[in-house]
């Protein structure tokens, strides 16, 4: 049973999110503040939901602690600003939601952030026409083996590993170009995603409108290397 960390001071919100998650399988624990959730953080969790308007400290100030236990955040406020969002995600957060939001919704997210591929070796992965060998590396679209640099390969990856999580475009420039190229810009990011686009399919990195990309997923299947018997199988809805 995946266990949820509630860190809300708004206590009708809590309480309505825990009723609801609890009546979904999850257990859930309630912090109604910054320094109630530096306690509680302290338990095996498995996901935050993070309010970042708390009454004693700027929750932001909890992502990177909590990303530090391996426990995943999403961060919900009612502040539905692009630059706090982004500063959000770039501080290590793995989603966010606006509120109001749906108690739907909400389980949605949870659910997606809670799908970690395991990528190790002896492993294929398909999606669409779409096969991925993590253990040669190599990347067939239709059958046909398709050629993609080691940068476009390591973006794929990173999304692969990381179905429906947001990245920013500042996380992605740190993490691939940041000891590439120093005079590297943003049309750089832009035209790496478009070509990966072009040589495999075209809605399989969106675009989320002024924050960055991510990998929005319907089946993935993960198979044996030696076999390709399917040993795994998500199916992720899109929400509407």
């Amino acid at each position: 049973m995946k266990s949820i960390l509630i860190i809300e001071d708004n206590k009708e919100i809590a309480l309505q999110m825990e009723k609801y998650l609890v009546n979904n399988g999850y257990e859930v624990e309630i912090a109604s503040s910054f320094y109630e959730a530096s306690y509680k953080m302290n338990v095996d969790m498995d996901v935050a939901l993070l309010d970042i308007n708390l009454p004693d400290k700027d929750g932001q100030h909890l992502i990177e602690r909590l990303k530090d236990k391996d426990i995943r955040v999403i961060v919900t406020t009612v502040k539905n600003d692009e630059d706090f969002i982004i500063a959000s995600l770039d501080k290590g957060a793995d989603d966010y939601l606006t509120k109001p939001f749906s108690l739907a919704i909400l389980r949605a997210r949870i659910d997606a952030v809670l799908r970690t591929i395991p990528l190790s070796q002896d492993k294929k992965i398909t999606y669409k026409d779409i096969k991925i060998d993590i253990n040669d590396s190599k990347v067939y679209f239709k059958a046909n083996q398709i050629d993609l640099t080691p940068l476009e390969y390591e973006i794929l990856v990173l999304f692969i590993k990381n179905p429906h999580r947001v990245y920013t475009r500042g996380q992605l420039l740190e993490m691939f170009w940041e000891d590439r190229d120093k005079f590297v810009n943003d049309n750089t990011l832009t035209s790496t995603i478009k070509r990966i686009r072009e040589k495999l399919d075209r809605g399989i990195i969106t675009t989320v409108r002024g924050i960055g990309y991510r990998m929005d997923w319907d089946d993935i299947c993960i198979m044996d290397n030696k076999s390709w018997t399917s040993i795994l199988f998500f199916r992720i809805k899109k929400e509407k």
